[in-house]
Formats: C-alpha cells, sequence, structure tokens
C-alpha cells in the first residue's frame, strides 16, 4: 500500500520531513522491534519506560524501513494498524486477574470448540489454534503480546476462518496499551490478590490497570466471591456494561436472574456440581479451576446466547475440557506411585490453590519444591514462604529464574518466613527436583510449582533450556528413593 493511501485516511495529525514523497513509499508491514524490521515496513520508534526506540532507528534503517516514526507514535501506531491490518475476528474474550487468565483462556477456547466455532487463544502459552495456522504466527512469550504481534496474529486467525478468540491481558499488558484499539466482546476478571508490585508499586495502581479492561468491553464477567466483586459491578455500571457473574455463593440465578452460573461443593474440595438454571452436571476439579471453568462458560454464554438444550448438550461434553499445559499438570509417575505434577502458580494465592487441591488428592504427605523470580516482586517471597510450610509437610526452597539477581539472596528472602523443621534449601533446581523425587513416599504428591509451561530458565542474562516435564519424567522413572 503507498504511504498517500494510508496518510489520506488518518485522523492523527502528522508531520512528513521536507522532501518525502508519500507516493514513491510503499508500507508492507509494521515493525516495534527493530531485528524484525524487512523491506518496506515502517519502524515505530517507542519511548518505553526502559528503552528508547530512537536508539534502535540506524538499526531499522539497516533492515530496509521504508519509513521512521519517532513523534506522535502512539496514536499514529493504532491508526496503521487499523488500516494494514484488518479485518479481525468479531468476538474476542478478552480476560484478567492475578491468576487463572491462562487455563480461563484456555477453557473459553476449547468450549467454543465444543460449540462447533474455529477458535484460539492468546496469552502465555503462545497462540493455540489449528496446526495449519501456526505456521503463519508470530511468536511473543508475553501474557499480553506486543500490540503489532496482537494486531498482526488476530488478522492471521481471521484470515484462516478463525472469529473466536480468547485473549488474555495483564495489567501491565493494559497500561502499556498492548491491545489498544481492539473492543472485547466479554471482559473477564477472575480475581486480585498481590503480584507485579515490581511493576505498579501499589496494590491500588495494580487494580486500577486491571479494571482498564472494561474501558474496551461490551461486557463484564464477575466472580461474585471475590472481594472487589461490588467495586468491579460498579465499574460496569458507570460503563453501561452488563454483567454475568458466578460464583459458588447460593444467590437467586436462572436464566432471566444475575447469576446464571452457581456451584455448590459436594463430598470435598475437589468435587463440584455445577448449576445451569437448576440443572446440575457433575464436575470433578480443583476449585480454582472451577472458577475459572465458570468464568470460561460466562464469557461464551454472554456472546453466543445458547439455547437450553444447547446449553445441556454443552456441558455433557465438559469431561472433554483439558486443563491448560502447566497448570496442576501430571509430569510423572515414580515406581512407587507417588505423583509429580508442575504448576505455574508464582504467587501467594496460587500456591495457597494448588497446596490446598494437592492435599485433598492424597491421604499421605504433600511435597512442594519452588523458588521466586529475580528482578520481581520481592514482597511476595516470604509470604510464599510462609504459605508453603503451613500447608505442606515438606518444602524444598530452590531457584526458579533468578535473572539478575543472586540466586541464595531470592533463597534467603522466601526462607525468612519458613518453619526450619519442614524446609530444605537446595540450590540449583535441577538437583532440587532430584533431591526430592528420592524422599517420596509410597503414594506422596510432589508440586513443583513456579514455572509450568516454561522450557527455559533464566539466570544472570541466559535464557537456558530446561523442560521441567522432560526432566521429571526422566528422573521419576530412574529415582533411588532415600526414605
Amino acid at each position: 500500500m503507498k504511504l498517500s493511501q494510508i496518510l489520506s485516511q488518518i485522523k492523527t495529525d502528522y508531520h512528513l520531513p521536507d522532501g518525502l514523497n508519500p507516493e514513491q513509499i510503499e508500507v508492507e508491514d509494521v515493525a516495534l522491534d527493530s531485528r524484525l524490521v524487512k523491506k518496506n515496513s515502517v519502524f515505530f520508534a517507542l519511548q518505553g519506560k526502559e528503552r528508547d526506540g530512537t536508539d534502535f532507528i540506524p538499526e531499522a534503517i539497516k533492515n530496509g524501513a521504508s519509513l521512521i516514526i519517532s513523534n506522535n507514535c502512539r496514536p499514529l501506531l493504532l491508526e496503521f494498524l487499523r488500516l494494514l491490518y484488518t479485518p479481525l475476528p468479531s468476538n474476542i474474550y478478552a480476560v484478567t486477574g492475578t491468576n487463572g487468565k491462562t487455563s480461563t483462556a484456555e477453557f473459553t477456547r476449547q468450549i467454543l470448540e465444543l460449540l462447533g466455532k474455529k477458535s484460539a487463544s492468546i496469552g502465555t502459552l503462545g497462540v493455540i489454534c489449528e496446526a495449519s495456522i501456526q505456521a503463519q504466527l508470530q511468536n511473543s512469550s508475553l501474557t499480553t503480546p506486543d500490540i503489532v504481534s496482537l494486531y498482526k496474529n488476530l488478522h492471521i486467525l481471521k484470515k484462516n476462518g478463525v472469529d473466536d478468540v480468547a485473549i488474555e491481558v495483564s495489567s501491565i499488558g493494559l497500561e502499556q496499551g498492548r491491545s489498544a484499539g481492539l473492543t472485547f466482546a466479554s471482559a473477564g476478571f477472575t480475581n486480585f490478590t498481590q503480584d507485579h508490585l515490581d511493576y505498579h508499586k501499589s496494590m491500588e495502581e495494580y487494580f486500577h490497570c486491571k479494571t482498564m479492561i472494561f474501558d474496551q468491553a461490551k461486557s463484564g464477567v464477575l466472580n461474585r466471591d471475590i472481594p472487589e466483586f461490588e467495586k468491579l459491578k460498579e465499574i460496569c455500571t458507570e460503563k453501561n456494561i452488563p454483567v454475568t457473574e458466578y460464583g459458588q455463593r447460593n444467590h437467586p440465578g436462572g436464566r432471566g436472574g444475575q447469576t446464571p452460573f452457581l456451584m455448590s461443593p459436594v463430598k470435598s474440595m475437589v468435587e463440584f456440581k455445577l448449576g445451569l438454571g437448576g440443572d446440575l452436571t457433575p464436575f470433578a476439579e480443583g476449585e480454582f479451576q472451577i472458577y475459572n471453568l465458570l468464568c470460561a462458560l460466562g464469557s461464551v454464554m454472554s456472546v453466543h446466547h445458547p439455547s437450553e438444550s444447547d446449553l445441556e448438550n454443552l456441558t455433557r461434553k465438559f469431561d472433554q475440557l483439558r486443563a491448560a499445559s502447566g497448570r496442576m499438570q501430571l509430569a510423572g509417575t515414580t515406581p512407587n506411585k507417588a505423583k509429580i505434577y508442575i504448576d505455574f502458580a508464582h504467587t501467594p494465592d496460587a500456591l495457597t490453590n494448588v497446596l490446598r487441591l494437592a492435599r485433598k488428592l492424597t491421604k499421605t504427605r504433600v511435597l512442594v519444591l519452588f523458588g521466586c523470580g529475580g528482578n520481581r516482586d520481592t514482597t511476595k517471597r516470604p509470604l510464599m514462604g510462609k504459605i508453603a510450610c503451613e500447608l505442606a509437610d515438606l518444602v524444598i526452597i530452590t531457584d526458579d529464574n533468578p535473572r539478575q539477581e543472586k540466586p541464595e539472596a531470592i533463597r534467603a528472602e522466601i526462607l525468612s518466613a519458613c518453619d526450619p523443621t519442614r524446609t530444605l534449601e537446595i540450590p540449583g533446581r535441577m538437583e532440587a527436583i532430584q533431591k526430592a523425587v528420592s524422599l517420596l513416599r509410597p503414594d506422596d504428591i510432589l508440586i513443583l510449582a513456579g514455572k509450568g509451561h516454561e522450557k527455559y530458565q533464566i539466570i544472570g542474562e541466559e535464557k537456558l533450556p530446561f523442560d521441567e516435564e522432560m526432566i521429571v519424567k526422566k528422573v521419576a522413572a530412574a529415582a533411588t528413593f532415600v526414605v
């Protein structure tokens, strides 16, 4: 597309350098990363919190950029994206919250598939969709991809017939405008607990950034069992956004009421009945996964409004749903029938949930192995150490992604709140896993927390291969037990 064609359609004020002829400039692509610039790319030199895009202009020019934009970047970027990467999927299901975003997005995608909708999910696990589409997509390691990658991938999905996409939206992504310009058919809010205080500085700021999701939403899906529910509902009401509520309290419900989704515990913490318009569908899972499922179901129903019979048929297929990778994932079983799970739990609330579930799954011991990421919220470290010692029989403190921090310093902050009678400190995550597995007795459960789906470990500036699932399978099969 000629630059002149683009400029004729944008509304943001701009200034062209003298001598620049828009008729002679071709624009085929947009890039924020100078390494991704190619011939006929427009490079937007954004100013970030840590890096200045203008520092990378020489590399962008070297790689073939046809145009560099360094002034009034963000408004112009959004207009370029809207013109170059359209159309987009009609139904975007956004989900935010401290925990559960990945699971909720994945459940949303799977429920849509059960309804016969060609769908995808975008977030921490990348883009999950048909294998035939994967090769066309741009990968990202961020929960919410940068705005250019997000628009490009949404456009690619639309071109391949995907009209329903669930996306994870982080507080940082919202604050940085990574999903700017998108309209969310629904916005789910799972929960709110401590995390990211290294970035947001206060819980109030963190919460405010989370609620920015409703600025772009047509409807809200809210967990009425969290303390923030009334405030969230008030925000939606002020924005004239209809709300779907879910939770396990016995509120008036039914299709015509305020709470179409209820859950009531029966027998134990991990066996629930899902109430839908008075009909009960058994569904055995951890309580936190039930909440994620309900948020996903509420999101889908708020957009597609299935009939009673369609909804009944849908819930009968819930046994086909699978948890997202690295979310309470059974990674291995030892010869003495102890089970090893990996889970992404890296916040106090998430660790609490996964350990409570583990306790319900065994009559013997629960062991947990974890560390905390470097250059991230430091205040949660002793909280997680205390929680682990309260809920597990044996706690092994090791390394996560230490990044530029000293691993021993991170471990010391966690250990400061640990019970020394039930805690081991083992530097090096591989060595820690080997030791933990060797300590397992028959029918014990070991939780490896913090890494989940990640296939790497970040030490210093290096991103080293570390596939915990594969490591567990090898260690479990070759384990020599010392107890």
